[in-house]
């Protein structure tokens, strides 16, 4: 079953609580792509947010994909999100992709975005190119990584820039992430508390 029919019915079977679900993850790029590494600890501080508000999702198996979704698309997708908050019906170039979230590794210079699951379409990141800033300056990445799956679990942006999801059309941008130490940016109560009510 496809994560938007789960999300429809709330994670639950015939009024019963569901068994924790697991959402599949698949990272399309180059295997030697710094993003790789941003994404894995992304999902590792998403998982320990998950446990920690007691929700009954967890975020893996990463598996890599071999195909290639030109960087014009991408780009075209990030720019409809961007200008009317959704994607719509995904492209035919993602039907042979597996997974429950879908994580591309663009090599063009877009704006990150993160999509939910909707109407059986799985959710979606796209991350912007790494070798230049923001995504090349330090902890920058992961923390991209993570806002953008975020959104892929329904959290929408904030106005704090001290905060994980914070956006637009706040002033707050991800070079805000840059840090010498390595760290995640927080999140709130009430984020917290959604994610425990969307996942029970």
């Amino acid at each position: 079953m496809r994560i938007g029919a789960l999300l429809a019915i709330g994670l639950f079977v015939g009024g019963a609580a569901a068994a924790p679900r697991t959402w599949s993850i698949s990272v399309c790029g180059p295997a030697s792509d710094p993003r790789r590494a941003a994404v894995a600890e992304a999902v590792d501080f998403w998982n320990e947010q998950l446990t920690g508000v007691g929700a009954k999702l967890s975020l893996g198996p990463i598996t890599a994909c071999d195909r290639v979704i030109p960087d014009d698309l991408l780009t075209r997708i990030s720019e409809g999100v961007l200008g009317n908050g959704r994607a719509g019906r995904l492209p035919p170039e993602f039907d042979q992709i597996r997974g429950d979230v879908i994580i591309l590794l663009s090599g063009a210079d877009l704006i990150s975005v993160g999509m939910s699951p909707s109407g059986g379409r799985p959710g979606v990141v796209i991350l912007r190119r790494p070798d230049i800033a923001p995504l090349s300056l330090p902890n920058v990445a992961r923390n991209v990584a993570a806002h953008e799956l975020g959104h892929v679990l329904g959290l929408p942006h904030t106005a704090d820039p001290k905060l994980l999801m914070c956006g637009r059309p706040a002033p707050c941008r991800p070079a805000l992430f840059q840090s010498d130490t390595r760290l995640f940016f927080p999140l709130t109560d009430r984020e917290r508390s959604d994610l425990a009510g969307r996942f029970r």
